[in-house]
């Protein structure tokens, strides 16, 4: 969708919004939460906000590349915000972590 949007707006200016409404003006909030609303509603989807995206992303970034990336995208001067508010924690077992309790074991444990 972004790449035809790039394209349909390629000849415009260059400070041209990427999504707009019927009338060329930019979208409210509220036009993008009614519209989502919609589509979700019609794909049976429970639960999507425009912030459940906004919280994708930035641990997206912060995996990519760290959290001042996050915060940077998402507009914050610092990113305690984007941490706190923002990034999901990665709870992913280190494979390290997980086979240090293993060594504990009697060697014929796995036989068993």
């Amino acid at each position: 969708m972004l790449r035809q949007r790039l394209v349909a707006v390629a000849d415009k200016e260059p400070d041209r919004l990427l999504f707009v409404t019927r009338n060329g003006t930019p979208l409210t909030t509220n036009n993008v939460r009614r519209r989502l609303r919609s589509v979700l509603e019609e794909a049976g989807i429970d639960g999507v906000t425009p912030h459940s995206f906004r919280r994708t992303v930035a641990t997206v970034l912060d995996r990519a590349g760290g959290p001042d990336l996050a915060a940077e995208m998402l507009g914050h001067t610092s990113s305690a915000i984007t941490k706190e508010h923002y990034i999901e924690p990665d709870e992913r077992v280190n494979p390290v972590t997980a086979e240090i309790p293993e060594t504990l074991a009697p060697s014929d444990w796995e036989k068993r």
